[in-house]
């Protein structure tokens, strides 16, 4: 198991009985996944030590590790986005570099990703040009993220969406051109 999320579990944690239906409700899920698998000829024994496999499954898992996970949401840790992405560390860094990858460091000294910038495995398009307009306005990765996560109305007949999703759908060129509205007023 990875640093953070070990020291996240050595906190006192209060679960909530909707936590706990939550992590019942994953659990009944990979359970019927496995046995689905199991009638298709796996053999699950070769996978190896039933720990070592569970913590694989939970290091994939995108953990909020931040006061800010209300508005950031659920973070990546530096391994869990190398495999989601199936790159090295090195890929990772140059993508940080390059603009194509938010990097948020917490209080504590942790490095995190937003979960929010990955879809099925791969990196939002558009991310690069977007963040090179916030960081014309200030630079500081903790406010891009709340920016691009945070709910934007458009009209009020329309539910708010993110400028994330925005992203997503493929309104590179708008949610760009807001970024740099923004950045103005930030640096005004």
């Amino acid at each position: 198991m990875s640093a953070i999320a070990t020291r996240r579990l050595s906190r006192p944690v209060t679960r909530s009985p909707e936590q706990e239906q939550a992590a019942d409700r994953i659990l009944e899920a990979l359970h019927a996944r496995l046995i689905i698998r199991v009638n298709q000829g796996i053999e699950l024994t070769r996978l190896g030590d039933p720990g070592d496999v569970a913590d694989q499954i939970i290091d994939r898992l995108p953990l909020a590790v931040n006061p800010w996970s209300d508005i950031v949401g659920p973070v990546y840790e530096s391994g869990s986005l190398q495999r989601e992405l199936g790159v090295g560390r090195q890929a990772v860094s140059k993508a940080v570099r390059e603009l194509r990858v938010l990097r948020l460091e917490t209080a504590d000294g942790h490095t995190v990703y937003p979960a929010f910038q990955v879809r099925d495995g791969r990196l939002v398009s558009g991310m690069q040009r977007v963040l090179t307009a916030l960081r014309n306005g200030i630079d500081d990765p903790w406010t891009w993220a709340q920016w691009l996560n945070a709910p934007v109305s458009r009209a009020p007949s329309e539910p708010p969406r993110r400028n994330i999703d925005r992203l997503v759908a493929g309104d590179v060129d708008a949610v760009a051109r807001d970024a740099e509205r923004t950045a103005a007023s930030w640096a005004a």
